[in-house]
């Protein structure tokens, strides 16, 4: 997974969390830009 954010789409930060971190299940999360 990733260790810090990158670049997404539509201007959101995206990191993905290892499905060993997470039960088995793949996360995304986005943070929506501020200005949105």
């Amino acid at each position: 997974g990733d260790q810090k954010p990158r670049p997404g789409a539509h201007n959101t930060k995206v990191a993905f969390i290892h499905p060993k971190s997470s039960s088995g299940v793949l996360i995304e999360l986005c943070e929506l830009p501020k200005d949105h």
